[in-house]
C-alpha cells in the first residue's frame, strides 16, 4: 500500500535519516531526518543509462509540503522520470535537461511529406485533396521551421494565431477544426515514428478549441422535395436556361438517374459496362465509391436501365472514342469534366450561389433520390442504400455478406429513371 498524506504529515524528526518506500518495488522513497531544510523530500533509486553492473544511484525528486502536497504526485512523477530514462535509455538526472536533449532537426515540411507518403498508403488521393490541405497548413506556417518549434503551450497557442484564426476570422470556424485535427494526426503519426521526440509536441492539440463547441452540427447536403423536384427542378434542367454545354447537361442528368457520387459518375469508363450482367460496374479502388483502401472487391454496380442507355447513346455520340464517357479536352487535374461541374451547373440554373448554402446541389441528388424511393416507392432503406452504393458490414453477417442484389438493385433503378421520365425529364 501506498504510504498516506497524514501518515506522512505525523512522521516525526528523525535522529537518523530513514529511507522509506512510497509504494513497494517502485524504487521510490521518502527520506526524514532531523534537518530542517530536507527533513521529508523524496528520492528516487535507478540504474537507466548506466552499463550493467553499476550501483543504482540517487535521484532527487522535491520536498514534502512544497514540491508535492499528496503520494500519488510524486508517484505519478517518478514513473515519468522512469519511463522517459527506458525510452531513451537515459540517466534520470538528466531529466530536467529533456527538452534540449529531444531537439529534433527535421523540419515541419519534411514531417508533412513522410505523413503523406505514410498516409497514401492508406487513402485514396487522386484528385489532390488531401495534399491540398496539407499544403493550405504549411503555408501558414513559417519556411523551414523545425518540427519540435511548435512545443508545448506556446506551440498550441502559435498554432491557433497563426493556423487556426485566419479560417476563423474568414468566418470558417469548420476548417479551422480541420486543421487542428489534421495537425494533431501529423504529430501522432510523428511520434510514432520516432521523429519527434512526445516532450516536444504541441500541448493538448487533440482537445477541441472553445470555438468549436459553438459549431453548428453537420448539415446534409441541400436538396428539394420530391414535388419541388418535378414542379421546378426537372423543367429547369430541360429548359437549360443558362445554355449549359451538352456534356455538362447530360453529366447533371446522369448523376441525377444513377445517383451516384459525382467523382464516381464524371470519371466513368465505357469499359465499365459488363453486358453480362447489364450493369456499369465502378472498380472499388475509384474515387468517390468510399470503399476501404486496398478493397478490390467491393465494386459498386449501377444497372443499365432503358433510360440510362438513352442517356449513353448521346454521351456516346459525343465521347465515344475516348477512355472517359466525360471525356473533356479543356485543361484540368483529370481529363474528363470535374467534379464540380454538376454543381456549377445547378448554381447556374439559380439552385445555390457560390459560398451560400442553395436548394439543390449534385450530391444532394441522393438525398433526394432515397426520399423519394422510400416514401414514394415503398422501397426497404438498407435496398435503396445499397442502390447508393453504400457497404452494409455491420454485425456479424457483415463479414460474410457480399451480395450484389442485382436484380433488386435493377428494381429500385428502374422504378427511380421511370419516375424521373414519366414527370417529365428529357434526356
Amino acid at each position: 500500500m501506498p504510504l498516506t498524506a497524514k501518515w506522512i504529515d505525523r512522521q516525526p524528526a528523525k535522529e537518523k535519516e530513514q529511507w522509506i518506500p512510497v509504494a513497494d518495488g517502485s524504487g521510490c522513497y521518502l527520506v526524514v531526518s532531523k534537518s530542517p531544510m530536507a527533513r521529508k523530500r523524496f528520492v528516487g533509486m535507478s540504474r537507466f543509462g548506466l552499463p550493467k553492473g553499476k550501483r543504482p544511484y540517487k535521484v532527487p525528486l522535491g520536498f514534502w509540503g512544497i514540491d508535492f502536497k499528496k503520494p500519488g504526485e510524486v508517484l505519478q512523477k517518478w514513473e515519468e522520470m522512469k519511463r522517459w530514462g527506458k525510452e531513451n535509455n537515459c540517466d534520470l538526472r538528466k531529466y530536467s535537461e529533456r527538452l534540449n536533449l529531444n531537439k529534433s532537426e527535421t523540419t515541419l515540411e519534411e514531417v508533412f511529406n513522410k505523413f503523406y507518403e505514410w498516409k497514401k498508403q492508406h487513402i485514396k488521393d487522386s484528385d489532390g485533396t488531401y495534399r491540398n490541405r496539407l499544403n493550405q497548413i504549411l503555408n501558414y506556417l513559417p519556411d523551414g521551421m523545425l518540427v519540435d518549434e511548435l512545443a508545448g503551450y506556446e506551440g498550441t497557442q502559435l498554432i491557433k494565431e497563426i493556423v487556426l484564426n485566419p479560417s476563423i476570422a474568414k468566418g470558417h470556424p469548420k476548417q479551422a477544426m480541420r486543421h487542428r485535427r489534421f495537425l494533431n494526426n501529423i504529430f501522432d503519426y510523428a511520434v510514432a515514428d520516432r521523429l519527434i521526440h512526445p516532450d516536444r509536441i504541441p500541448f493538448q492539440l487533440n482537445k477541441p478549441f472553445p470555438f468549436e463547441a459553438n459549431l453548428p452540427k453537420e448539415e446534409p447536403h441541400p436538396h428539394l422535395s420530391w414535388d419541388e423536384c418535378r414542379s421546378k427542378l426537372i423543367p429547369d434542367l430541360n429548359q437549360n436556361h443558362c445554355n449549359a454545354d451538352r456534356l455538362v447537361d447530360l453529366a447533371t442528368k446522369a448523376v441525377l438517374l444513377m445517383p451516384t457520387r459525382v467523382s464516381a459518375v464524371v470519371s466513368m469508363e465505357w469499359s465499365w459496362l459488363d453486358a453480362d450482367k447489364k450493369c456499369w460496374v465502378i472498380p472499388a479502388d475509384t474515387t468517390g465509391v468510399k470503399r476501404s483502401f486496398g478493397d478490390t472487391t467491393n465494386d459498386h454496380c449501377i444497372p443499365h436501365t432503358p433510360q440510362l442507355e438513352t442517356l449513353m447513346n448521346a454521351l456516346y455520340a459525343i465521347n465515344g472514342k475516348q477512355k472517359y464517357i466525360f471525356f473533356s479536352p479543356y485543361k484540368g487535374k483529370n481529363p474528363y469534366l470535374s467534379k464540380q461541374t454538376p454543381n456549377d451547373h445547378l448554381k447556374n440554373l439559380g439552385y445555390g450561389k457560390n459560398g451560400i448554402r442553395g436548394k439543390q446541389d449534385a450530391h444532394g441528388f441522393r438525398h433526394l433520390a432515397t426520399n423519394t424511393l422510400v416514401d414514394e416507392g415503398g422501397f426497404d432503406e438498407k435496398m435503396v442504400s445499397r442502390c447508393l452504393g453504400h457497404l452494409h458490414n455491420d454485425g456479424a453477417i457483415g463479414h460474410y455478406d457480399f451480395a450484389e442484389r442485382i436484380q433488386q438493385r435493377r428494381e429500385i433503378h428502374e422504378y427511380w429513371n421511370q419516375l424521373l421520365i414519366k414527370e417529365g425529364l428529357r434526356i
